[in-house]
C-alpha cells in the first residue's frame, strides 16, 4: 500500500478518477464502433458470400454466443487479477479479431471469426464496471456509468454513418482493418496510464482518496467464488432476466436496423447508415442522464432500492410503448423516432442496472457483471436469429417489433424484484 505525504493532503484534491473515466469511456466508445459496423456491413457481405437473411442471423449470433459463454469467466478473473491486465488483453484480442471479419471468405469462416471476436470481447464491462467501483464511491457510481454507456452509444451512433463512408471508399474489408486498429491504440495509452487500485496510483493524493472511500478492495488470488450463493440469489436472477428483457429490442439496432431501413422504406447506404445512428446518438445523451438522475435520487431521499427501481420501471415501460409504435410508422422518419423513444428510455436503465449489480455483487462485481451481461448474450443471440427468421416467414419486422415491446414490459415487472441494498453475503476470502 501507497502512503500519501502530508504534502499531498494539504494539495487540491486531484483528479485522476476522471483520467480513468476518460479511458473508459473511449474504451466502450471503440466496442460498439467495432461492433455495429457489421450492420452496415451485412448487406454487402451477404451479396458477396452469397448468404441468406437467416444465415447472416446465425452469423451475428455467434457473437452473442461466445461473448456470453466467456462473460463469467472473464469477470471472475478480471476480479482475481486485476482490469488493467485483463482489459488490455481483451482489447488487443478483439482488435486483431475486428481485423480478421475483413479476411473472410466463407460462411464457415465468417461464423468462426465472429465466434472467437465474441470469446474475445467477453468480460469488457463487467471489468469496466468493476474498475470504476473502484475509483468512484456509490454515491457517484451510477453516473459513472451512464458516462461509461453514453460512450458506448456514441461509438454505436459513430459507427453506422461512418462505416458507410468507408465502404463507399475502400470496401467493407478494409474498413474492418481500420476500426482494428483504433482499439490496438488504445492498448497503449491504457497499460501505460491505468493503475487496479487508486491506491497504488503515484497522482492520487490523500484528498482523492479519502473521497473515493479510502482504501479499495485489493485483488486476491485465492479468493473464494461462492457459485451456490450467486446461483441461487434471486436478486441476482431478477437482475438478469430484467436486462434480458431490454437487450432482446437493443439487438435489433447494432444488427437489423440499418437492413430494415433499406428494405422497408428503400433508403440507400448513406441514408440508411445516417438514420440508424440517431437512436444510439440519442441513448448516449439518456445514459448519462439516467445515472446521473438516479444519483440524485439517491441524495435527496436516502433510499437507495427506490433510486435504482423507479428509473429501470419507467425507462422499461417507455420502451415497450416505442417498439410497438413503430408497427404503425409509415416513412423512414417516423420509425427512427419511435426507434430514439425506444433506445432513450432503454438506456435511462442502463447504468442503473450496471451501478445495482456492482451494488449487489461487492468484491465479486466483477462476477455478477459477467452474469448479469449474460443474459444480454443470451438475448442477443435470440434476436439476431428471430429476427432473421421472422423476417423470411412473415416478410416483415412488425412481429420482431411486437416481442421486443412485449419483453421490455415484462422487465419493468421484473426490476419490482431487483434491490440493491441486499448485496450478496460472500464468506471471507482465503488469506
Amino acid at each position: 500500500m501507497i502512503v500519501k505525504s502530508p504534502v499531498h493532503s494539504l494539495s487540491p484534491i486531484s483528479g485522476v478518477r476522471y483520467r480513468i473515466l476518460l479511458m473508459c469511456f473511449f474504451l466502450s466508445l471503440i466496442t460498439y464502433l467495432d461492433r455495429v459496423c457489421i450492420s452496415v456491413a451485412g448487406p454487402f457481405i451477404t451479396a458477396e458470400l452469397g448468404l441468406s437473411k437467416l444465415q447472416m442471423g446465425v452469423i451475428y449470433g455467434m457473437f452473442a454466443l461466445a461473448y456470453g459463454l466467456f462473460e463469467i469467466p472473464m469477470g471472475w478473473y478480471g476480479d482475481r487479477v486485476g482490469q488493467r491486465r485483463v482489459l488490455t488483453r481483451i482489447v488487443a484480442c478483439w482488435s486483431f479479431c475486428t481485423v480478421l471479419t475483413g479476411l473472410a471468405w466463407s460462411y464457415a469462416s465468417m461464423l468462426v471469426t465472429r465466434f472467437v471476436f465474441g470469446a474475445t470481447e467477453a468480460g469488457a464491462f463487467p471489468n469496466l464496471s468493476r474498475g470504476l467501483a473502484r475509483w468512484f464511491p456509490r454515491k457517484s457510481r451510477a453516473l459513472a456509468n451512464g458516462v461509461l454507456w453514453m460512450g458506448a452509444r456514441l461509438g454505436g451512433a459513430i459507427a453506422p454513418p461512418l462505416t458507410a463512408l468507408l465502404i463507399s471508399a475502400v470496401g467493407w474489408r478494409f474498413t474492418f482493418a481500420v476500426f482494428g486498429m483504433v482499439g490496438l491504440l488504445w492498448c497503449l495509452v491504457f497499460w501505460r496510464h491505468y493503475h487496479d487500485s487508486p491506491e497504488e496510483h503515484p497522482r492520487v493524493n490523500a484528498k482523492e482518496l479519502e473521497y473515493i472511500g479510502g482504501h479499495s478492495i485489493q485483488q486476491n488470488a485465492d479468493t473464494v467464488i461462492p457459485w451456490r450463493r450467486l446461483l441461487l440469489s434471486g436478486n441476482l436472477w431478477a437482475l438478469f432476466w430484467t436486462y434480458f428483457s431490454f437487450a432482446y429490442g437493443f439487438y435489433f439496432f447494432v444488427t437489423w436496423l440499418p437492413t430494415y431501413l433499406r428494405q422497408e422504406h428503400g433508403l440507400n447506404l448513406e441514408t440508411s447508415g445516417f438514420y440508424a445512428a440517431l437512436p444510439l446518438g440519442v441513448g448516449a445523451v439518456a445514459c448519462l442522464c439516467g445515472g446521473a438522475l438516479s444519483d440524485w435520487l439517491y441524495r435527496v431521499t436516502g433510499n437507495l432500492k427506490w433510486s435504482r427501481r423507479l428509473i429501470g420501471m419507467c425507462g422499461s415501460v417507455v420502451a415497450s410503448a416505442g417498439f410497438a409504435s413503430v408497427v404503425f410508422a409509415k416513412d423512414p422518419f417516423t420509425a427512427v423516432c419511435c426507434f430514439a423513444v425506444a433506445q432513450a428510455a432503454h438506456d435511462l436503465t442502463l447504468p442503473v442496472a450496471w451501478a445495482s449489480c456492482v451494488d449487489i455483487g461487492g468484491k465479486h462485481g466483477g462476477i455478477t457483471g459477467g452474469f448479469m451481461s449474460m443474459a444480454s448474450s443470451l438475448a442477443a443471440l435470440i434476436s439476431s436469429i428471430s429476427a432473421g427468421w421472422l423476417v423470411e416467414v412473415f416478410s416483415s419486422f412488425n412481429l420482431v417489433f411486437v416481442v421486443a415491446a412485449s419483453f421490455n414490459f415484462l422487465g419493468a415487472l421484473m426490476w419490482l424484484r431487483v434491490d440493491p441494498t441486499q448485496s450478496l453475503s460472500f464468506p471471507v476470502d482465503r488469506k
